[in-house]
This record gives C-alpha cells, sequence and structure tokens, in this order.
C-alpha cells in the first residue's frame, strides 16, 4: 500500500487513511489521519469528488474521480508560481492525471470547467 490512498499491486486499498468531515452537496470534505494529508489518488466509490480544506476551512484543492475509482481531475486555490510568479499568490486553477497518475502543468481555470463544477466551488465563495 503506497501512501495517499494509492492502490498496491493486488489493488488493496485501506479506508482507514481519511475520514469525512462532512459534505458539500456529494463531495466528501476529507481529513487525513495517520499519516495522509493529501486527498487520495484512487476512490472506493465510483464518480465520486473528495474536496481538502486548509485549516481555517477554506478551500484548499477538490478531485474528481472516474468510473473506475481512478483521479483524472484537480481544481485547486493555492499558489502556482509558474502561473503568477508569486507562489504565495492564490489561483483558481486546475491539473488533468493520465492513467500513470501524472499530473499535467498547472492550467488557468476555463470557463468551461467553472461552470461544470461551480456549485462546489461557490459553497467556498470562489
Amino acid at each position: 500500500m503506497a501512501s495517499r490512498g494509492a492502490m498496491a499491486k493486488n489493488g488493496h486499498v485501506t479506508e482507514d487513511e481519511y475520514r469525512t468531515v462532512r459534505t458539500v452537496y456529494d463531495a466528501k470534505v476529507l481529513a487525513g489521519t495517520k499519516h495522509a494529508h493529501g486527498l487520495p489518488d484512487y476512490s472506493h466509490t465510483p464518480n465520486s469528488i473528495y474536496i481538502k480544506e486548509n485549516s481555517d476551512g477554506s478551500f484548499r484543492e477538490m478531485r474528481v474521480y472516474n468510473e473506475k475509482g481512478r483521479l483524472y481531475l484537480e481544481i485547486a486555490y493555492h499558489g502556482e508560481v509558474h502561473l503568477t510568479g508569486n507562489r504565495n499568490h492564490p489561483i483558481l486553477h486546475y491539473h488533468t492525471y493520465d492513467e500513470a497518475l501524472k499530473h499535467s502543468a498547472a492550467k488557468r481555470m476555463t470557463k468551461e470547467l467553472y461552470e461544470k463544477y461551480k456549485k462546489y466551488l461557490e459553497a467556498y465563495g470562489l
């Protein structure tokens, strides 16, 4: 078992690395237990959405999983130095993930993508 909910060779994913803090619509807001602090790379529930908050309850990132429970999209609000030139200036952006869980470079949020996930983002004032 690798960290962050990644699958082992036998396909097993532990369920005790995270706990659900609350829900925002149908998305689960997760908090790590033990040593897990990021969101998992896989979900036990197909087509699910998980959200991570900062310690003050503000939006940090949201991960979207496909019908196989694989991560394919991450929307985040934090510094991305190559988008803003400043790692301390938060910007709404996204990454896509391939089958090997390699993520793309950060891209500025598009209007279409924002509209698709608007309800979750607006719940946090974004």
